[in-house]
């Protein structure tokens, strides 16, 4: 019995809630359970991180997340792929500098032998 393009819809948005909520927190344990061991995180500076680097950055706290706002996010669901696109707003410390960052964003998910696990983010900025 297959689940639901909508039924899957609700869980990726559920996933994406509790994969900001644990970075925003800090809970590397959540990100690390979220995070497929093959993630490329491209982050909106063009830096590409792998699931071990992105957790170990923000172990470092080379980026702490205070706040996130995702005013447009769609989720198209494609078996066991969900692609997740739209606009993410982040309060971050970079390095203990505060910014403001404004991007679009690319996001999948795949469904494997451990579940949903983010396999792919891509972001670029929104000119000022």
């Amino acid at each position: 019995m297959s689940t639901s393009p909508d039924a899957i819809t609700r869980e990726i948005r559920a996933l994406e809630d509790r994969r900001y909520k644990a970075m925003i927190e800090g809970d590397l344990a959540t990100l690390d359970a979220l995070l497929g061991d093959s993630l490329v995180y491209t982050h909106s500076s063009s830096v590409v991180d792998g699931k071990a680097s992105y957790l170990e950055a923000l172990r470092a706290k080379k980026f702490v997340y205070r706040k996130v706002e995702r005013p447009v996010e769609n989720i198209q669901v494609h078996g066991d792929t969900a692609v997740v696109t739209g606009e993410v707003r982040l309060d971050v410390l970079l390095e203990g500098n505060p910014r403001a960052l404004r991007s679009r964003f690319l996001n999948v998910w795949a469904k494997g032998p451990k579940g949903w696990q983010m396999v792919a983010w891509q972001s670029t900025p929104v000119p000022a």
